[in-house]
């Protein structure tokens, strides 16, 4: 059961840092004046294309990581 309360636990994690992370980035870019979301969406799908891609990596390196049988 601890497995299984540790995977929960980083999949918990994972997702409220990339929809924390996200909104930060984007919040910081329209504060910026990167863009405006009067004007569009475009920035925003930007925003969430390239931090997914990032903090997906991210979350599958870690899952690699902790999961590599070689190292235990």
């Amino acid at each position: 059961m601890t497995g299984n309360l540790q995977a929960i636990g980083f999949l918990l994690t994972w997702v409220l840092g990339w929809g924390i992370g996200g909104s930060l980035i984007d919040a910081g870019l329209i504060q910026a004046g990167v863009y405006s979301l009067e004007t569009g969406q475009l920035g925003t799908l930007s925003t969430f294309v390239v931090w997914t891609g990032v903090w997906g990596g991210f979350g599958f390196w870690l899952f690699r990581r902790f999961t590599d049988d070689s190292k235990r």
